[in-house]
């Protein structure tokens, strides 16, 4: 077998019918759009699916987005 790479935070196992699975060693709730388990057929396709995760869990540069515009009451009456 090769040596599986690292990712922090995950347990690559092989799997029982063939395959490779990774387990998050600290779970994560499911709302959050995160995985707590990848699997591949090959290593090279799980390294792929757990850099995709990674990518996911990466802070993305936030938009700052005005309110939408509201007249008062009185400014509709006039």
């Amino acid at each position: 077998m090769t040596k599986p790479r690292t990712f922090p935070g995950w347990e690559i196992i092989e799997g029982a019918g063939g395959g490779y699975i990774a387990i998050r060693r600290v779970l994560v709730p499911s709302a959050g759009g995160l995985s707590n388990v990848r699997c591949g057929a090959t290593l090279a396709e799980l390294h792929r699916h757990l850099e995709e995760e990674t990518r996911r869990r990466t802070p993305r540069p936030r938009q700052t987005v005005a309110p939408p515009f509201s007249e008062s009451p009185a400014e509709i009456e006039s």
